[in-house]
């Protein structure tokens, strides 16, 4: 049986993809191909490279993310992805997503032609830097001639390139809802909501293409942008997802 694992976006939230990961391996389960988006691509780029995820969790536990995001001296976002660049170069050996050693696609969204892309060869490192660029907050990245934003704008669970390539697909999706009143007096929680809206109906089409669905959520609790609460996004990924699998057989 070939096995597919599809790790959606959420900033900071994403790395409850690692423990989510970490989870499934104590069970035995380890993904024939993978499916990333934007903090996704991240987690995937370094367990498809071979990372194991305690090896990604003392990574995650040493980084100081933060210090990462940096202005941006373009007009075209307010933040610069290029540590994250700097970051990919010194932890991750291959250059092209098809030198990977488990097989990953990457999903972006094209401004261009207003369509989602999947990419499973070509520039790591540029792919991955498209995948995550949230529009406004940061700069676009230019592929070939088409410029490409945050994979998650059009698609946040991209599951469509492992349906006809695997037998069982597992979906950890890092975004669940949270309705409340709340006050939104700022143009970026009035961004963070509307964008929240948009991939939560563009995850509800797609997961029922899952066999095992992970939603922990307990990560409400966790901001979008909560960089150091690296231990308990993790550890909320971990523990959901081994309750949730117990009696899963593969």
């Amino acid at each position: 049986m070939k096995i597919g694992v599809v790790l959606s976006g959420g900033a900071a939230r994403g790395l409850a993809h690692v423990g989510v990961l970490k989870a499934l391996e104590e069970k035995g389960i380890k993904p024939d191909i993978v499916s990333g988006v934007s903090a996704g691509s991240i987690v995937g780029v370094f367990y498809c490279s071979g990372y194991s995820p305690k090896e990604m969790e003392n990574i995650a536990l040493k980084t100081n993310f933060t210090s990462m995001i940096k202005p941006s001296l373009s007009k075209k976002a307010f933040f610069s992805l290029d540590s994250l660049e700097d970051f990919l170069k010194k932890h991750i050996h291959q250059r092209k997503l098809e030198d990977l050693k488990i097989p990953l696609y990457i999903t972006t969204t094209n401004l261009n032609r207003a369509q989602t892309e999947y990419f499973n060869k070509g520039d790591l490192i540029k792919i991955v830097k498209a995948s995550c660029s949230l529009p406004i907050m940061f700069n676009p990245v230019k592929i070939d001639e088409h410029y490409h934003v945050d994979g998650g704008v059009m698609n946040n669970l991209p599951v469509d390139p492992l349906l006809d390539k695997v037998d069982f697909v597992i979906g950890s999706e890092v975004n669940p809802f949270l309705e409340e009143e709340r006050d939104f007096n700022n143009v970026v929680s009035i961004g963070i909501r509307s964008f929240y809206l948009a991939i939560r109906s563009n995850i509800e089409a797609r997961k029922k293409y899952c066999n095992v669905f992970i939603q922990p959520p307990d990560l409400v609790k966790i901001p979008l942008f909560a960089t150091w609460k690296v231990k308990e996004t993790i550890e909320i990924g971990y523990n959901y997802t081994k309750n949730l699998i117990k009696d899963l057989n593969l």
